[in-house]
């Protein structure tokens, strides 16, 4: 049998450099995001996604280091959950009569 080996690709940087930086359109940042245009708009009224840059008459585009910026802010806000287990007795009845064990519940 043969074994195919694919390279490993290393992960773009989060930001881009100076030389990378680029305005993308709408449809870009809907599919980087992930979020829907009216929760974009929505987002831009409430100060919570970045605001396009204005480029000349009716055209506008974000930065592309704005949304992957707010996309860090995201997952960076994101806690995990940490509940706290304490053991307390418990007694249960069985066929050969009463017996108490330590049942863990959530603090």
């Amino acid at each position: 049998m043969t074994q195919v080996t694919l390279p490993s690709t290393p992960e773009p940087p989060a930001t881009p450099a100076l030389n990378e930086e680029r305005f993308i359109r709408l449809a870009e940042v809907l599919a980087t995001c992930g979020k829907s245009r009216s929760s974009v708009y929505e987002g831009i009224k409430d100060g919570t996604f970045p605001a396009p840059v204005k480029l000349k008459g009716r055209s506008s585009a974000w930065l592309k280091s704005e949304i992957l910026h707010w996309m860090q802010a995201c997952v960076a806000a994101r806690h995990p959950v940490s509940v706290a287990i304490q053991a307390t007795p418990m007694k249960t009845v069985t066929a050969t009569g009463l017996s108490t064990r330590t049942r863990r519940q959530p603090a």
